[in-house]
């Protein structure tokens, strides 16, 4: 059993274990809260931070953050980074590095850089073959690595210790050896994919080599200029992999060299991908036991991870005696002020992430080639936006829905100082979120309602529910400027004869439970993401048989990986049945005749009630009818055009800023 941390002094009250200072290594921590490593994708060509990067990171420094790591570093030409080479070798590394240490020191934050080597996981990136101890291909993408030679393997434990001797040169804080996430330190590390028999192979003892001797070479190139720690997986998931009773174990003797001064401790590799960067089916605090093994064993401060999102939740963690340091990854890009927040009283002002994995981990099915975004967040990645520029002038703004466009664009035009009304035909404000939220542990989607709740009480936005307004109530109130935010409403299904005639409704109403839905039930899914695979769990789990209909290979294939691998085991597990590459061609009472999109062949099955995913279109005629009306309006969101949360609330922030 862990024993609880003593409470310190602290200049919180609230949280005193949380901002508590602490010492690891040769560097203080100001406080527990730790924005641990990953990759936004602002790097560019040279593998050297630049001005959007350096925003980036600095915001959360500002924000109060004891200390910001960068995403993974490559160490080695074998990585295979092309005209880019190595970043460590590039002459102009001391300076760009430097320079972003300074911005974070100037606001009492540490700077952590971090090297690493992909293994086989990182693909053939460049063309070339990747690098492995063991000719086992990685889970993703079916790659067969070269299997490494002694002589490469000295080379690339040699290119560690060189990229820790320009990391400290360079005046960064820390070096924290990625060792995680199968990578190829984790490669050497687990029998899942070690299989070699030599001094590098075999048995655990003869796996820990590499490890150790990476971290030996750290050490030797940085000295006790800065910090040395180690990203680590404490527990693979995968068969055959490194168990947390193995890592505890290698841990223990990586710590017992005193070349390290602190462990971070992670999970997962490519196989268990969805553990690594956990969706909102994983419940809270998931994998912080296994921080809570690794400190048993090692006497050096141990960081833990896993959808830490609230500051009472990181003070039990700390508190508890779990870990030293929290790292919180997405709670730090959903708000950079986090940490400040939190600390000066202010908790209910923290905009908490939601675990979607839409825009930051998910940023490739968004369609993001320039970087992360956040969908509670649109100043990720626009730093030099998030200080809000006080208006010129200040207008009477009336906001038209009280959905996540609406509220943003209300949040941002009260913030600048103009006087807000939001007018919402509902008795709730949230919009689709709210329906969103109702489907199986999708609840986190509460959490943005509860936020715009205390924003718009705080900025004395006046907010009127049961509220349908018409041309003439905008005549009578005058507005400067509207803000039109009326959202969507669902596509209904078209051009299939006998669709008129039978039980159909729609997925919203579904989850609203405003609809009686029979026992059987046909889903015929359009949309391509949560909306279908999410509302068949809602009526598996009250019952329903659930047959789902769609023209792609699965649906949901617009939904990022480790959400999709959950969603789509649990939906399975419950029974759903699954009709691909298949539409409906008509409908005669309770039965249904689907044909094949690749041979035309025709099927029936039957169905009390025909659930529709379909997506939506914009509901945009108040807007055409009120053009013209006002000096000022804006269009947003789903009223713009049906699209992720991500664009509802980047429409609304831009508005709010152009008012």
């Amino acid at each position: 059993m862990v024993a609880p941390a003593p409470a310190p002094a602290s200049t919180s009250s609230e949280f005193p274990h949380l901002f508590s200072p602490l010492q690891v290594g040769p560097r203080t921590f100001r406080n527990r809260i730790y924005s641990p490593p990953h990759a936004p994708g602002f790097m560019g060509a040279s593998w050297l931070p630049g001005e959007r990067l350096i925003n980036y990171w600095e915001a959360k420094a500002r924000g109060g953050t004891a200390a910001i790591a960068t995403g993974v570093t490559p160490v080695h030409a074998s990585v295979g980074m092309g005209d880019a080479g190595v970043p460590f070798q590039n002459p102009r590394f001391v300076e760009a590095y430097g320079k972003a240490a300074e911005a974070m020191q100037r606001h009492g934050a540490l700077f952590v850089v971090q090297p690493w080597h992909p293994g086989t996981q990182g693909g053939a990136i460049g063309g070339r073959a990747p690098w492995a101890p063991s000719a086992v291909t990685t889970p993703r993408g079916h790659n067969v690595p070269h299997v490494m030679t002694k002589a490469e393997i000295e080379d690339v434990v040699d290119s560690f210790g060189f990229a820790g001797e320009k990391i400290a040169e360079s005046g960064a804080d820390g070096i924290e050896i990625h060792g995680a996430h199968g990578y190829l330190i984790t490669e050497f590390a687990s029998a899942y994919f070690n299989q070699r028999d030599d001094e590098y192979g075999g048995d655990e003892d003869r796996r820990a080599k590499f490890m150790l001797d990476v971290i030996d070479a750290v050490r030797s190139g940085a000295g006790d200029r800065c910090m040395v720690g180690m990203r680590f997986s404490a527990d693979e998931f995968v068969d055959g992999g490194l168990t947390l009773e193995q890592s505890q174990r290698l841990l223990a003797r990586a710590a017992g060299t005193g070349k390290l001064d602190y462990l971070n401790i992670s999970v997962g590799n490519y196989q268990s991908m969805e553990t690594i960067i956990a969706p909102m089916y994983v419940p809270l605090g998931s994998f912080v036991y296994t921080a809570a093994g690794i400190k048993e064993v090692v006497d050096i401060p141990v960081f833990t991870v896993g959808r830490i999102t609230d500051p009472l939740q990181a003070e039990q963690i700390i508190a508890g005696g779990y870990a030293d340091v929290v790292s919180m990854n997405r709670a730090i890009i959903a708000d950079p002020d986090f940490a400040n927040k939190a600390m000066s009283g202010r908790a209910d002002e923290i905009r908490k992430c939601i675990g979607c994995n839409e825009a930051c981990w998910g940023r490739g099915y968004m369609g993001l080639p320039e970087g992360i975004g956040c969908v509670v967040n649109p100043d990720i990645g626009h730093e030099h936006e998030m200080i809000l520029q006080p208006a010129e002038r200040k207008k009477k703004v009336m906001v038209i829905g009280g959905g996540p466009a609406g509220l943003e664009a209300a949040r941002v035009a009260a913030e600048r100082g103009h006087e807000v009304t939001v007018h919402e035909r509902s008795d709730h404000i949230g919009g689709q979120i709210v329906t969103a939220g109702k489907a199986s542990m999708r609840i986190d989607f509460a959490e943005p309602v509860r936020y715009y709740t205390a924003q718009l009480q705080r900025l004395n936005v006046d907010v009127r529910l049961n509220d349908e307004v018409t041309e003439a109530s905008v005549e009578a109130a005058a507005p400067d400027a509207l803000v039109i935010a009326t959202g969507s409403t669902p596509l209904a299904l078209e051009g299939v004869p006998g669709a008129e005639s039978a039980d159909i409704t729609e997925v919203r109403a579904v989850l609203d439970e405003t609809v009686e839905v029979g026992q059987r039930v046909v889903m015929l899914a359009e949309e391509n993401h949560q909306e279908s695979l999410a509302t068949a769990e809602f009526l598996l789990d009250r019952g329903h048989g659930v047959t789902l209909v769609t023209r792609r290979h699965i649906a949901g294939e617009e939904i990022e990986h480790n959400t999709i691998v959950m969603l789509m085991q649990r939906v399975v597990e419950k029974g759903l049945e699954q009709v691909p590459l298949h539409w409906v061609r008509r409908i005669d009472g309770r039965k249904l005749t689907l044909y094949s999109l690749l041979t035309d062949e025709e099927q029936e099955i039957e169905g009390d009630t025909v659930v529709l995913a379909l997506g939506g279109k914009a509901d945009n005629a108040l807007y055409e009818r009120l053009k013209g009306l006002v000096p000022e309006i804006h269009l947003v969101g789903d009223a713009l055009a049906p699209r992720r949360l991500l664009y509802a609330t980047r429409d609304g922030n831009q508005a709010g800023k152009a008012l």
